[in-house]
């Protein structure tokens, strides 16, 4: 029997991505990856100190297509929105990975490449300190947020999308006038649409507030 190929961070990092897309983030042990290495567990350690970083590596390089460059002659309020954009569709994408950014930041290069885009173009916008962070946090977890809600529909068909909304509007709408009368009154109108076009109406009446913010700082 021929000796198993020899480890590389690169390579663990690639065998747990591909562990995790395939059967979520609880089969992310060393016993599970180094059977899938052909390694003993405890080799893995040899690149890593801790699991926890392990998967900090693995959340953090799906997060490399997530495209922060500036379009020439675009604002600020333009190139947040389309980072925002992109951020949540990779993690749509993607949402086993992304589990591994929803509950705290990477604070490796690519969440940092993402963290410093924001802030700068929030900066670029003429806030005080104090609102940029504010903004920032806001977008963040708008946008994160919206991700892991949307992600179990998000992998269905769209007519099958379409029904779930369909049915959630019939049970608000047969709701008691009583004792719901503002879930009632509104039910038609809610859950129209698709998940993308109520984020980015949500997210556009977020940079709404952080515009506002601009003149009384």
């Amino acid at each position: 029997m021929g000796r198993p190929a020899s480890l590389s961070r690169g390579g663990i990092i690639a065998a747990a991505a591909r562990l995790v897309r395939e059967h979520g983030v609880e089969a992310l042990t060393a016993r599970r990856l180094g059977d899938a290495l052909g390694c003993d567990p405890t080799a893995l350690y040899r690149h890593f100190v801790t699991m926890g970083d392990l998967e900090r590596e693995v959340g953090d390089r799906f997060l490399g297509a997530v495209d922060v460059r500036a379009h020439a002659d675009d604002d600020w309020r333009k190139t947040v929105r389309r980072i925002c954009v992109k951020l949540r569709r990779v993690q749509l994408r993607q949402p086993r990975l992304a589990a591994l950014v929803s509950a705290a930041p990477t604070r490796l290069a690519n969440e940092k490449r993402i963290t410093e885009a924001l802030l700068r173009e929030l900066d670029r916008a003429g806030l005080s300190s104090e609102q940029v962070a504010t903004g920032y946090h806001a977008l963040i977890e708008l946008t994160v947020g919206s991700a892991a809600i949307d992600a179990p529909l998000a992998s269905l068909p769209a007519a099958e999308r379409r029904r779930t909304y369909n049915e959630w509007r019939r049970e608000y709408a047969g709701l008691s006038p009583a004792e719901a009368p503002a879930s009632v009154a509104i039910a038609d109108h809610l859950y129209l649409g698709s998940a993308d076009s109520r984020f980015e109406a949500a997210l556009d009446l977020l940079l709404d507030g952080i515009s506002l913010q601009r003149r009384v700082h």
